[in-house]
């Protein structure tokens, strides 16, 4: 069985999923977010939205997860929400999400903003979608969406590890597939396991909190990049799938056994074959219109 960090070896013990007395004191002072923190983040968004041209208004930023609660730890991620509708984006939710989603993959890559020792971890998320989490606090308003409340967990660490070893395990899967060339098994297989954790977090939220099974082993999947692979493993996959390869074309000529075809192999180069303005080896083809 997996350890409880996954592949995270700088996570040893479970300490870090016991919450604290009081919550951070470097981000938190009365139990607000420190004003200096609060407008460097917000000009980290302002700049991010500038330089994605993103013209849809944000509806809000917010600040949630560990750091926005009493479960802090030293590995602790500033998960920075920004909120606007994505269909003034444009009505096609789903490729508006999926291009945020590279964005987000990519922003959190190539960028390294750490404030008080804790790394800022970007998110886009519709305005419209219900967000579950112990804090939210609002840098627009300047206050809490929902306040964190201090609670004991009994933890199940044995079933935590089991939901997260088996989609690990599948999420590996997945990168076999997409290295094996099956782009539209990856594809189709790593849409079913985001389903499946979506559903999965959700029940686990709605029936027992932040701290059932369901909810910790999404969070160990996401602190060990799992969850980021799974998102790049999609998304490449879906790249290949739709981009026209010369080797797919290759493939037909070569591999058609119909004499039809088989009749003109060899006789033309592939440049030829896709040259518009050249003739086809099965007759005469109308020149393009200068």
């Amino acid at each position: 069985m997996i350890n409880i960090a996954i592949k995270n070896k700088e996570i040893t013990n479970t300490g870090f999923l016991k919450p604290k007395e009081s919550l951070h004191g470097a981000f938190w002072s009365e139990n607000s977010l420190d004003p200096e923190i609060g407008e460097l983040l917000k000009q980290i968004v302002s700049d991010i939205m500038e330089s994605m041209e993103i013209e849809a208004a944000v509806k809000d930023i917010v600040i949630t997860g560990s750091i926005a609660s009493y479960n802090w730890h030293e590995l602790s991620d500033i998960d920075l929400h920004i909120l606007f509708d994505f269909t003034e984006i444009n009505e096609d939710f789903e490729l508006v999400k999926r291009m945020l989603d590279q964005s987000r993959i990519n922003w959190n890559k190539t960028h390294d903003i750490v404030i008080k020792d804790h790394e800022v971890e970007l998110y886009f998320q519709d305005s419209n979608e219900t967000h579950e989490a112990n804090g939210i606090w609002s840098l627009i308003s300047e206050s809490w969406i929902k306040e964190p409340e201090r609670t004991e967990p009994e933890l199940d660490l044995r079933t935590t590890e089991k939901k997260a070893e088996t989609i690990a395990k599948a999420i590996d899967h997945v990168e076999s597939l997409f290295e094996e060339g099956d782009t539209s098994g990856a594809y189709e297989y790593a849409s079913k396991i985001k389903k499946k954790l979506s559903k999965l977090r959700s029940t686990g939220l709605s029936r027992e909190g932040i701290y059932s099974p369901e909810n910790m082993a999404f969070k160990m999947l996401r602190n060990s990049k799992y969850l980021e692979k799974l998102s790049d493993l999609k998304i490449k996959s879906y790249d290949s799938m739709m981009s026209l390869n010369e080797i797919y074309v290759k493939d037909y000529f070569n591999n058609n056994t119909d004499p039809e075809h088989l009749e003109f192999e060899g006789k033309y180069s592939l440049d030829d074959l896709l040259d518009p303005n050249k003739d086809a080896p099965w007759g005469e083809v109308e020149k393009e219109d200068v």
